[in-house]
């Protein structure tokens, strides 16, 4: 909550914490992803919505392992160089082509790489291991029982999870998918997240920079990062301060899952985002106990999110991280969290008493140094390999200190 002052101040009458934000937003929510089917073709980077079961055993049939020839193992179990076994070769069997003649005492057949082990046959005796002697080979060692074979379902066993819910397809697990003979992946839909960027002195790139003005960067970068992680998104432009502008941008994104702008927030009486999404919509969060995003708003339009960002890059780029991205994970479909590390600081770093400090860093082992330089500056997120945690209790974190750090992926 807030009000103006006499004196034309935004004064927050009283702020969520970080952790009663996320709790608003999820209870706020039921995060049930629409499901849809897609060609084994289209399925790369997508999120499966169910267990994928295995219709077949791989391999299929029992598989020889290399060129050989098939054999029952019993009839190897004696060989040696001064008492070897003869077999007589009755079959030629390719890769791809099935058995006609079982295996029985005194035969084999030859077998190619990756072809079918014949019935009755145990084990394949690798081809550089025999001789060949008028229509037979001579064996002049003994094989164990399953020597050279791969078993039917050993590599995987039909009935058995191929792949688990709320996965995203990897280039390897569509060929998975594949070699399972499934032609069609029941996936959660993309979600579709419309971005837009308020404020009379934001510019699109390509315009001419009149003095005063500055080109959009978080419009441009948060969907850049949504769209690699599997998202849709619309972009919307930019909004000039008006309600009615504002209003017309939530509007024109009112078919999207999750709408995100950025600027406005905290710009006093120029600050018309709040009564917009009002209009649009509801507001559950006006204002949150952390730095930078003190002025992040929150709305929700019919089960959809609308999150309100800073307008500096920098800050943007922070709370998006640690504030949105949770939530985008649960509307991919994705059981995912914020990967968080326990670094320690190569530097003292001051923070702001009463509020929990949200810093970007750089990695470098298990060391973190801050690469803050101002909420504007576009470098600082550039640069960020990390989000140092620093308690609303802590005034400054020692060289040398332990301290949390959300790992970011890009």
């Amino acid at each position: 909550m807030r009000v103006i002052s006499s004196g034309g101040f935004v004064k927050y009458l009283k702020l969520d914490t970080y952790e009663e934000a996320i709790e608003k937003i999820n209870d706020s929510l039921s995060f049930n992803p629409k499901k849809e089917k897609v060609a084994l073709a289209d399925c790369l980077g997508r999120v499966t919505a169910e267990d994928i079961i295995s219709p077949i055993d791989v391999p299929d049939f029992p598989k020889s392992q290399m060129d050989g020839y098939a054999v029952r193992s019993e009839d190897t179990f004696n060989a040696s160089e001064s008492s070897p076994v003869k077999l007589r070769i009755v079959e030629k069997i390719d890769a791809g082509s099935s058995p006609k003649v079982s295996i029985e005492g005194g035969i084999c057949s030859y077998v190619a790489t990756g072809a079918p082990v014949p019935n009755g046959a145990d084990s394949v005796v690798m081809i550089e291991n025999t001789q060949l002697e008028d229509g037979a080979i001579v064996i002049t060692r003994g094989l164990a029982p399953g020597e050279n074979v791969m078993k039917k379902g050993f590599d995987i066993k039909k009935g058995n999870p191929g792949l688990s819910k709320n996965t995203i397809i990897s280039p390897r697990m569509v060929g998975l998918l594949s070699g399972l003979g499934i032609e069609i992946v029941t996936v959660y839909k993309k979600p579709k997240i419309g971005i837009f960027s308020t404020g009379n002195e934001i510019i699109l790139p390509g315009d001419a920079l009149e003095y005063g003005k500055t080109y959009d960067v978080n419009s441009f970068y948060i969907s850049s990062k949504l769209r690699k992680i599997g998202c849709d998104t619309l972009l919307l432009g930019i909004a000039r301060d008006t309600k009615e502008d504002i209003f017309s941008k939530l509007n024109e994104a009112k078919d999207c899952d999750m709408i995100i702008l950025s600027a406005g927030a905290s710009k006093g009486e120029r600050d018309f985002v709040e009564e917009a999404i009002k209009i649009f919509g509801e507001l559950i969060i006006h204002g949150i106990s952390i730095k930078p995003g003190k002025p992040t708003l929150v709305g929700l339009k019919e089960e959809k999110l609308i999150f309100g960002l800073p307008g500096h890059p920098t800050s943007s780029f922070v709370i998006f991280n640690v504030l949105v991205m949770p939530f985008i994970y649960r509307i991919l479909g994705l059981e995912k969290y914020l990967e968080i590390k326990k670094l320690v600081s190569g530097e003292r770093i001051y923070s702001t008493k009463g509020r929990k400090d949200f810093l970007p860093v750089m990695i470098n082992g298990n060391t973190v140094n801050s690469v803050f330089r101002g909420s504007g500056a576009i470098s600082s997120f550039l640069k960020a390999e990390g989000v140092a945690i620093i308690s609303e209790t802590t005034e400054y974190v020692d060289k040398g200190e332990e301290l949390e750090v959300i790992i970011l992926e890009d």
